[in-house]
């Protein structure tokens, strides 16, 4: 009997626990898409400004921005960072378009431009367009892995909008900068 009470007491404090959080996660994923309706209504250049300074948070060398074209495949951006390692980075603003075909082209675009048009080690495209919604996302994701392309589509561009905090997978750049100058001195 003492079991099945203190079962039963565990059991209500985790549900009334875990209801706080699910309150808090509502909001927070309320204000990322208020967020997000914010970047829709950007232009192109401000959108490509917005970028950039999310860019210049990366802590790198130099930042060097290529400007955006009307009808082309985005605006770019070339990231040097302090221990040589360079990015090309695609600002690309949702035109309906790149949803459509899920941003497959842009991937394979940007991933064989890496190396032969922008001598850089890896690639990144940014968009407020979500691209992991159709059922074709996990090809796509092992498709940018395979060329050394970084998606950032809509969740993950909100989310670092409204930490301030960079993809997981572009922190480690930082830090291994910051381990070499370390290192180095």
């Amino acid at each position: 009997m003492a079991i099945l009470l203190g079962g039963t007491a565990i059991a209500g404090w985790v549900l009334f626990r875990s209801r706080g959080h699910e309150h808090r996660d509502r909001t927070l994923t309320a204000e990322r898409h208020e967020l997000m309706r914010n970047v829709d209504r950007m232009n192109m250049p401000t959108f490509d400004a917005m970028v950039g300074q999310l860019l210049v948070g990366l802590d790198a060398k130099r930042v060097k921005k290529f400007g955006h074209r009307k009808n082309d495949l985005g605006c770019n951006f070339v990231v040097t960072f302090n221990n040589g390692k360079r990015i090309i980075v695609r600002a690309k603003k949702d035109d309906k378009q790149l949803r459509r075909r899920n941003g497959n082209r842009h991937v394979q675009i940007l991933g064989g431009e890496i190396k032969a048009r922008w001598d850089c080690d890896a690639g990144v495209i940014i968009t407020n367009a979500n691209l992991h919604w159709m059922h074709h996302a996990a090809r796509n994701e092992a498709v940018a892995r395979q060329l050394g392309v970084l998606i950032v589509d809509r969740d993950r561009l909100a989310e670092w909008i409204d930490t301030g905090q960079p993809p997981a997978e572009l922190r480690p750049v930082r830090a291994a900068i910051q381990a070499g100058t370390g290192a180095a001195q």
